[in-house]
């Protein structure tokens, strides 16, 4: 070979190799993107799991607690039965996000798993909104929107799987106003308090501070719309990317700092117990079941920390993904 050749071979391979070199990183990159997603929601499945088991047996537990002697009495116990119920689907949608974590980190089709978790949530909000309705004295508008919201979102779920744009966007703009009118009722009722009024910032339904949930039903069906429409060029995908993003990493500041904050409003009405508060002589394991509930909080907290740094994460990789372009 002559000098002039393997000059000429020497600068391809020269070429190649930074190329190479910046593939197999962004692949790095995506594949600890992808675990990260995938021990954050596995975690977050079991917590959700793991939490609603106390919320469960304490409202079983209040529902003995009442009388059947009036007609308010009878709808409070109504209330409280649609609770129970919304926490049992709130379990099998935590096994639905270990099931749907596991399948996005291998790569397989994740449509119908979302789906069927976005109609399970619909049918858990749909119990809370109702059973509101039944525990409010009177007529509340917080409670009538926590039970529009859900039916509005399912109609949008099933519309947005359609190949049709159209009805995509219609679905998306449907989401959306079903996002607003959640967010409303979820930051203008304190759900889990209508039941036990132990006085403390309760999460949200879906286990994060209410500030920050309701932003986050907003965001999500914006985010879906936003993919819906631009997912055909690198540069428009990277704009979803962001905003799923950025749903996460509210979503998981949510989680963490409104986990936290509803331990400690645990551990202080049990240290103040013995002599007064909500849990001033109640049974033992009444206050073992709570303790439990605290403990359990600490998994939701892990899995905001995971979304949080997979979220950081994901938006220096979508930054180094923009200055290629």
């Amino acid at each position: 070979m002559g000098k002039l050749e393997q000059v000429v071979v020497q600068e391809q391979a020269s070429k190649r190799m930074p190329v190479h070199a910046e593939e197999t990183r962004a692949s790095g990159i995506e594949l600890f993107l992808r675990k990260i997603g995938l021990a954050a929601l596995t975690m977050l499945g079991i917590g959700y799991v793991l939490v609603n088991v106390p919320i469960a047996i304490l409202i079983g537990y209040s529902v003995t607690t009442i009388p059947i002697s009036s007609q308010a009495n009878i709808s409070a116990i109504a209330g409280r039965i649609l609770f129970l119920l919304a926490s049992m689907v709130s379990v099998v949608l935590g096994g639905l996000f270990v099931f749907g974590a596991v399948q996005f980190y291998e790569r397989e089709e994740t449509k119908g798993i979302t789906l069927l978790g976005v109609l399970l949530g619909c049918f858990y909000l749909l119990c809370l909104g109702v059973g509101s309705t039944l525990l409010l004295s009177e007529t509340s508008l917080a409670a009538l929107m926590l039970t529009v919201a859900p039916i509005l979102v399912a109609v949008s779920a099933a519309t947005y799987v359609s190949p049709d744009m159209r009805f995509r966007l219609i679905g998306s703009v449907l989401g959306t106003v079903g996002g607003v009118f959640l967010a409303f009722a979820i930051f203008s009722l304190r759900i889990l308090d209508l039941i036990f009024g132990w006085g403390i910032p309760f999460a949200g339904p879906f286990m994060s501070l209410a500030v920050l949930e309701s932003a986050v039903v907003v965001l999500a069906p914006i985010a879906a719309c936003i993919g819906s429409v631009f997912a055909e060029r690198l540069e428009e995908r990277n704009v979803a990317h962001v905003f799923v993003l950025l749903v996460a990493l509210v979503y998981g500041i949510g989680a963490f700092v409104g986990s936290v904050v509803l331990s400690m409003s645990f551990w202080n009405l049990v240290w103040k117990s013995p002599w007064l508060g909500p849990f001033y002589g109640v049974p033992e394991w009444v206050m073992s079941t709570v303790v439990f509930w605290s403990a359990s909080l600490v998994l939701v907290d892990i899995a905001g920390i995971l979304l949080i740094v997979g979220a950081c994460l994901g938006f220096i990789h979508v930054a180094r993904e923009f200055s290629q372009l």
